[in-house]
């Protein structure tokens, strides 16, 4: 067991959500995310105590500047949606002070360079932001559709790396402040509002991934002046963002009778698709679709509780992770819903055991 001396607590991850070794690669990186909520670092740790989450990390920090050890060094934690960054990586979960505007308080950033300086002293190296990722100084929108580390945090890439250098090098470095956004304007649709649309973004500022087809939904939140300012929620989960165009050249309403066309059926792997080669073990019986959407052409199997599937890979649609694989019988794709999302993208309620 290896952790920082500079961690507060040490609350492990469920030994299901990370990879014990490093695959022979030495930590010579760092990903910093955020965790898109206002959670305390210890909330944050215990999200990855839950079984078969699929997700991990080896810092969480909260706005308080806690620190708290999850993933011990010598392991990859499931981060970054990338084995061989992950692999290289000491990755670090930061609170954020608000869901607006997604910012981090000064207490959190003095504690992300701090425990970033201490990272790089003890593995031999300095940050280096390319933007890209071949730097020592990596992000989540690097490797998949996603916002994280959040449009804050993303600006501040090149002065965290400035920073920590600086501070490598012996200098002395004033604590940043983090910046005031400026005054939003307002929207035409409400928090509650029953809607369709044919448009999702993965986050409000347009900066990820941006889908093309037919959701329907209640508004859950409105972030005034954003991109794409109407989170879309189904059954309680955040399924994505979208805008007065995405709703108003949708023609119809929750309800109706007119749908647009989707695919119904994809035997190709599309390109946000996660490449991981694993078993499911449902708990539950779980249809068997020809594409990755509830409309989806049924095909009249399934797999329950008792069973097991091998699959390939997966993608993050509609608010469900969907598992995939080649039928052995056909030769045709297969894809099955395996679990929840939340805001953050995240599979908290698998419905089953990912092994």
């Amino acid at each position: 067991m290896s952790y920082s001396s500079l961690a507060n607590k040490y609350i492990p991850a469920s030994a299901d959500n990370y990879m014990r070794g490093r695959g022979g690669y030495k930590v010579c990186k760092i990903t910093p995310h955020h965790m898109a909520c206002t959670w305390s670092a210890e909330r944050c740790a215990q999200s990855f105590q839950v079984s078969g989450r699929m997700a991990s990390a080896n810092y969480c920090i909260g706005s308080d500047g806690t620190i708290v050890a999850n993933v011990d060094e010598e392991n990859r934690a499931w981060t970054s949606s990338n084995y061989y960054n992950d692999c290289q990586s000491i990755t670090i979960e930061i609170a954020n002070d608000n869901t607006d505007t997604w910012t981090i308080s000064s207490k959190a950033w003095n504690a992300l360079v701090n425990l970033c300086v201490d990272v790089c002293k003890r593995y031999g190296f300095r940050l280096n932001y390319t933007g890209n990722a071949n730097g020592s100084l990596t992000e989540h929108r690097m490797f998949t559709a996603t916002a994280c580390p959040g449009p804050y945090l993303h600006s501040k890439m090149p002065q965290l790396a400035q920073e920590v250098n600086a501070r490598l090098d012996g200098q002395t470095v004033a604590p940043t402040q983090p910046s005031t956004p400026s005054a939003p304007s307002g929207e035409k649709y409400s928090v509650s509002t029953p809607i369709c649309t044919n448009t999702l973004s993965v986050n409000c500022y347009g900066t990820g991934k941006v889908y093309k087809g037919d959701w329907n939904g209640t508004i859950g939140r409105v972030i005034k002046g954003a991109k794409y300012p109407y989170r879309v929620d189904r059954n309680g989960v955040a399924i994505g963002w979208t805008n007065d165009t995405g709703i108003d050249t949708d023609p119809h309403v929750p309800g109706g009778t007119t749908t647009q066309s989707v695919q119904t059926v994809l035997n190709s792997i599309p390109s946000d698709f996660t490449r991981e080669n694993a078993t499911f073990y449902p708990n539950t019986t779980l249809k068997i679709r020809k594409a990755p959407t509830e409309k989806g052409i049924d095909t009249g199997f399934y797999y329950s509780n008792g069973m097991s599937v091998r699959y390939d890979g997966y993608v993050k649609r509609e608010g469900f992770v969907w598992i995939s694989w080649v039928s052995a019988s056909t030769g045709e794709r297969r894809w099955m819903k395996a679990g929840v999302l939340n805001s953050k993208g995240y599979n908290t309620n698998p419905y089953g055991r990912f092994v």
